[in-house]
């Protein structure tokens, strides 16, 4: 009798292991061999679901889209009020924990590799963007702020979270839990000022 594979926990294994292993290894170290060892399987398994590197890098900025999109929304709707959600959101992007720091190394990786690449490039651009847009929303029911006021205040703010995680991917020692969340309040107590 033929074994059938279950594709959708063969597809969920692959996408971890793409996932932690740029998380761990950067782009440099996604290798459909480095995948293939991490879910523990060979590479011609691999290959039947990523044919190349780019292929890899790509699923996983979605994987780590959706997580930081779910993640967002959850937070969002449990929030009594927009500020309070802009807030959540916010201090849910930083880089607070350990899955959270291999989000944002995976982030960075990804970024990394997207700057030679104008596929990954413009999924990058897609997904800070529709970040950004979130802001802008949350900000325009918080404070009421005119249009280009509220959007400058939403870039800015997503430059901060997203600079603040790039620096705890360098260096999480010095940038605690704690001083993460203290750069991310000063910035929010501007962006929320009426």
């Amino acid at each position: 009798m033929p074994r059938h594979r279950d594709d959708s926990a063969h597809r969920a294994r692959l996408s971890e292991a793409v996932f932690l292993t740029l998380a761990e290894s950067g782009p440099g170290g996604l290798t459909l061999r480095a995948v293939a060892a991490r879910a523990g399987c060979t590479t011609g398994l691999v290959l039947h679901t990523f044919p190349d590197k780019r292929a890899l890098l790509l699923h996983a900025r979605d994987v780590l889209h959706e997580r930081t999109r779910a993640r967002a929304e959850a937070l969002e709707a449990d929030a009594p009020d927009a500020a309070t959600a802009l807030r959540a959101v916010t201090t849910g992007a930083l880089a607070l924990d350990a899955e959270r720091l291999a989000e944002a190394r995976a982030w960075v990786a990804f970024l990394a590799a997207a700057l030679g690449d104008p596929v990954l490039r413009a999924k990058h651009v897609t997904n800070s963007r529709a970040f950004v847009e979130r802001l802008t929303r949350l900000l325009r029911e918080a404070t009421g702020a005119p249009a280009p006021d509220r959007e400058a205040r939403a870039a800015a703010l997503a430059a901060s979270v997203e600079g603040i995680t790039a620096l705890a991917v360098g260096d999480p020692e010095f940038w605690s839990p704690e001083r993460q969340r203290a750069a991310l309040e000063t910035v929010l107590d501007s962006a929320l000022a009426a």
